[in-house]
């Protein structure tokens, strides 16, 4: 008789989710354990799926023979990665199409690459002959689908479940089908992003994704396409009442001006840039952007948390200028990585206090990978700045000039800046490519002045120059208030 907690299935689905996370391989151990287990273990296991190959396996018609796959019937492998499948010889009995209809059941989350589990579309065809309502995965709920080559297959309907919520398309430009896709999305999507090469920019595409909008407009709760829209669908699609995220493609247009009722995360692609300007200029009567006559009206600078800005984004106080608009931010990424010869970051300490003092709520704050130019005009006051002022930091990259890092540390230790303030929770500092070149006994003065400015810091991480920034974290292990022991990630090869 088994135990009465196996019989509560949200406790037996918490620890089949923890053991999915770090042990996949055990959770069958543990489903066969008990065959009370069986049903929410495997739902667990199977409801998130990252490739096609394991629902496929199910069926004995495919094999596996030597690196490749085979179908029953076939004489030669069909290749390995991408794996390829031709059609089904074999019709699969009742018990073994039952099995694997109540796999394909429990998916809820599948991500599809055509160039790692490209099904062949007789294959594809034949499944969907065989299930019900021609659906694979009748239950699925999120599809994010890398369409890479020209060869689609036309039975991609079969993942088009009426329970999707969120889809993410990525169609190449020689796709001959990406039309028929779009057009064949269940109005009821809640979050959708279509990324698609440049060519197919054109205006076929435009206009299915504007009519697309026009269908599934008050369920969208995320939306992002590289085509741009319609005047008409744009403007819709920024009143949408529902509308929390959006991936900024486009750079603004002479459109109605934004409004934007409840966004609270918007995503800049390195053309749209532009936008972040434009929305943080609302109510200012600035009009650069906007006509003179036009009045704009939004509460997106009350309603944005979240804020991504692309590579090879300045750095600069216009550019903190325009992010301190935004006064409940609680997330800054700038996907900026290292350019040693051309760097991007141009601020000062002033500049870090005005953006730390504008915005107390991040959490999240990333200013682009740091590149140790010895050019660079902050310095690690710009730190404690951050601390003193942004208490729910977690995570910080950031520039600072560490050529004179020994004496600016020991000035802030004697002069005791912001002696007796909160600190805030910062978990990992990143100091990306920045060089640490400091004599030995100068290592214990650092580690006193970062326990000073961060008391709950967990780890560094380092692209280049990790072992002296290991030797300032292993100083660091002992001051740590809450007993936790620092460690240098290092992420050089």
């Amino acid at each position: 008789m088994p135990h009465p907690i196996v019989e509560i299935d949200e406790l037996v689905r918490l620890v089949v989710d923890y053991l999915v996370e770090i042990s996949p391989r055990s959770v069958v151990s543990f489903a066969l354990t008990c065959r009370s287990l069986e049903e929410p273990t495997l739902s667990s296991l199977w409801r998130r799926q990252y490739l096609l190959i394991p629902l496929l396996r199910v069926l004995p018609q495919f094999t596996k023979k030597g690196r490749g796959y085979v179908v029953s019937g076939c004489n030669s492998p069909l290749g390995f990665t991408p794996y390829r499948f031709s059609q089904m010889v074999d019709n699969p009995r009742p018990k073994e199409w039952d099995r694997f209809q109540r796999f394909a059941s429990w998916m809820r989350y599948l991500s599809l690459d055509s160039r790692v589990n490209h099904v062949h579309d007789i294959a594809l065809q034949r499944l969907s002959n065989e299930s019900p309502g021609g659906l694979l995965c009748p239950n699925l709920e999120r599809l994010d689908w890398e369409i890479r080559t020209a060869h689609t297959p036309r039975s991609f309907h079969i993942f088009l479940s009426p329970s999707l919520k969120r889809v993410s398309l990525f169609v190449p430009e020689q796709l001959q089908y990406a039309g028929e896709i779009v057009s064949r999305l269940p109005s009821s999507l809640e979050h959708f992003s279509l990324t698609c090469s440049p060519r197919k920019d054109g205006e076929p595409l435009k206009d299915l994704m504007s009519s697309f909008v026009l269908r599934c407009g008050p369920s969208l709760r995320s939306f992002g396409c590289r085509p741009p829209l319609s005047e008409a669908a744009f403007h819709y699609l920024m009143q949408l009442p529902n509308l929390r995220s959006w991936i900024a493609f486009q750079p603004p247009q002479a459109f109605p001006p934004p409004t934007f009722p409840s966004l609270e995360e918007l995503h800049l692609e390195p053309t749209a840039l532009p936008w972040l300007h434009l929305l943080a200029a609302c109510g200012q009567g600035k009009r650069s952007l906007a006509p003179a006559s036009t009045i704009m009206n939004t509460n997106v600078k009350e309603t944005l948390k979240v804020l991504t800005c692309p590579r090879k984004t300045a750095v600069d106080p216009t550019l903190l200028s325009s992010m301190s608009s935004f006064r409940n931010l609680v997330s800054i990424v700038v996907l900026n990585r290292s350019c040693h010869s051309n760097c991007l970051f141009d601020l000062t300490d002033n500049d870090v206090e005005d953006l730390a003092a504008g915005l107390p709520s991040l959490v999240d704050l990333r200013l682009g990978e740091a590149c140790g130019s010895a050019t660079c005009r902050t310095t690690v006051s710009s730190l404690l700045l951050i601390s003193t002022r942004c208490l729910e930091l977690k995570f910080l990259e950031i520039h600072f000039n560490t050529h004179h890092i020994v004496g600016d540390m020991e000035r802030l230790l004697n002069e005791g800046t912001g002696h007796g303030k909160p600190r805030c929770k910062l978990q990992r500092l990143s100091v990306g490519y920045l060089l640490l070149q400091v004599p030995e006994f100068a290592n214990e003065t650092l580690a006193v002045g970062f326990a000073d400015i961060f008391p709950c810091l967990e780890v560094f991480s380092s692209r280049r120059g990790g072992e002296a920034w290991r030797r300032v974290g292993a100083k660091l292990q002992n001051r740590l208030t809450r007993g936790l022991q620092p460690f240098l990630h290092s992420t050089a090869h």
